[in-house]
């Protein structure tokens, strides 16, 4: 029990027996007031309907953290909101005294201070473009509870994927030597196999963005054909210019193995999946499962151009998905189907808008986008594949970025805020790594009410390389991409 809660009580229950025993006939009840803390607590904040502000304004969740006196909703507004007229309905866990707001706003160039009672009939509205003092007392007076109010606005379009140019970095190595680069996550590590005018090289880093250890190929053995890297957790695959199967669990030591492939489409677990040569091409695999035998490739898988073989988390399945989409046919024609594999069977994924165009050297990457119900403006997080890059059938470049929210079962024309801005430039065959990055405050897209956090974890795409549409000019680039929302300074 809250001590001066105890001590006040026991002082009225004193002061009515005294009474009790001296009072005459007529005398009148006498209310004794107690002070406590938890007498002015708000158990409730909201805002009241205006349809002239925002639709379902009244819906909108705030979250009270009485311990530091802070009333704020997590899930900002839409940007533009206007909260400089707003109505509240507050709702306490006992009988409190008097309740008002101290705001303090900027106007014409001067801070305007205002001090507005509050009550459930109120009709004063409260300006939050500024700072916001909610003041509680006790029934008595003796006692006084604030609480600092914001209504939070989100001052950039949270769900716009930017590429900022103060974020950009050059490939390993001299740009103006790097001929041709691939580029894979190794585990937790980052492996960038590059071609120069004098040698192969191979950088490793502990993050896309370095620094990284570099070794040149010479001690290999081998021609690496830089095109075909891949890796597991552990191993490093690559194709020599003839063809053969090579690996490494060390990036410097290398064995053969008694492969011969044209393609590398990717890895899965342990292994490496890759297409046979010939007229008679077969999906093979290294190392072989017991009982595999090579597979005829199915009708309209490519055999060139298809995009690097993705794997990201299926919540309808119980194994894990991998995709590739696109890709130059036997036939010689360009694909615009998506392919998906289970770790047993490839398959292809109907799309039965076909909304995708038939795309080459399309950059495939597993990423996320937001649900944002339009009733309360919470955001869920929601895994979505996206397509960048890229050229068409007619060799022009692809501009246009491809959304899929259902495992590539259906697709769209992206958001106008998942679209490559124009400073980041067209590309063919570059690789789209999601590399989990950590972000300070000063970092931060967005200024909002939170407790002290430092720094946070944010999940960043990476688009190392790629060339132009001629397929000869290496663009010497890695674009960092993160969706704002992910960048906001989180609040607890």
């Amino acid at each position: 029990m809250n001590k001066q809660f105890y001590i006040a009580t026991l002082l009225a229950a004193l002061m009515l027996f005294a009474a009790s025993c001296n009072k005459d006939d007529d005398d009148t009840t006498t209310i004794i007031y107690t002070s406590s803390s938890t007498s002015m607590l708000v158990s409730n904040f909201a805002l009241q309907a205006n349809s002239n502000v925002l639709d379902n304004l009244d819906s909108v969740f705030f979250s009270i953290d009485a311990d530091a006196g802070r009333i704020y909703n997590a899930d900002s507004l839409p940007v533009g909101t206007d909260v400089s007229h707003l109505l509240t309905t507050l709702t306490f866990k006992a009988t409190v005294g008097t309740v008002r707001y101290l705001t303090a706003y900027e106007k014409d160039g001067a801070i305007v201070r205002d001090t507005i009672e509050y009550s459930s009939s109120s009709t004063d509205s409260i300006n939050f473009t500024g700072a916001v003092t909610l003041e509680v007392s006790s029934p008595d007076g003796e006692l006084v509870k604030r609480y600092d109010v914001k209504v939070n606005v989100h001052q950039l379009e949270p769900d716009t994927l930017v590429w900022p140019m103060t974020a950009r970095r050059d490939l390993p190595g001299s740009a103006d030597d790097n001929l041709a680069q691939r580029t894979v996550q190794w585990g937790e590590r980052v492996a960038c196999l590059l071609r120069t005018r004098n040698d192969y090289r191979l950088s490793v880093g502990n993050t896309p963005e370095g620094p990284w250890t570099t070794t040149k190929a010479d001690s290999w053995g081998f021609t690496p054909n830089v095109n075909t890297l891949a890796a597991t957790s552990e191993t490093l695959y690559v194709l020599d210019t003839e063809g053969n199967l090579h690996y490494s669990t060390d990036g410097s030591a290398w064995t053969t193995a008694p492969i011969s492939w044209s393609v590398i489409l990717g890895t899965y677990d342990n292994r490496v999946l890759g297409i046979t040569p010939g007229s008679n091409a077969m999906l093979d695999e290294w190392p072989r499962r017991e009982g595999f035998e090579p597979m005829t490739l199915p009708a309209n898988f490519p055999i060139s151009g298809m995009s690097p073989m993705v794997q990201a988390s299926n919540e309808w399945a119980v194994s894990q998905q991998s995709m590739m989409v696109g890709g130059v046919l036997q036939s010689g024609a360009v694909s615009n189907v998506v392919w998906g594999y289970d770790g047993d069977t490839w398959g292809q994924i109907d799309n039965h808008l076909n909304t995708l165009p038939a795309l080459q050297g399309a950059t495939l990457v597993s990423y996320y986008s937001h649900n944002v119900s339009s009733s309360n403006f919470k955001a869920t997080r929601q895994l979505t594949w996206l397509i960048f890059g890229g050229t068409l059938q007619d060799g022009t470049l692809n501009r246009t970025t491809y959304a899929s929210t259902n495992q590539g079962i259906t697709w769209s024309v992206a958001g106008s805020g998942m679209q490559l801005p124009e400073h980041v430039p067209g590309m063919v065959g570059a690789q789209a790594l999601v590399y989990t990055t950590t972000f300070t405050a000063a970092q931060a897209a967005s200024r909002r009410v939170s407790k002290l956090v430092t720094e946070w974890e944010c999940p960043c795409i990476y688009l190392f390389g790629g060339t132009d549409a001629t397929g000869t000019k290496l663009l010497n680039n890695v674009w960092r991409g993160t969706i704002n929302r992910l960048m906001f300074k989180p609040i607890y």
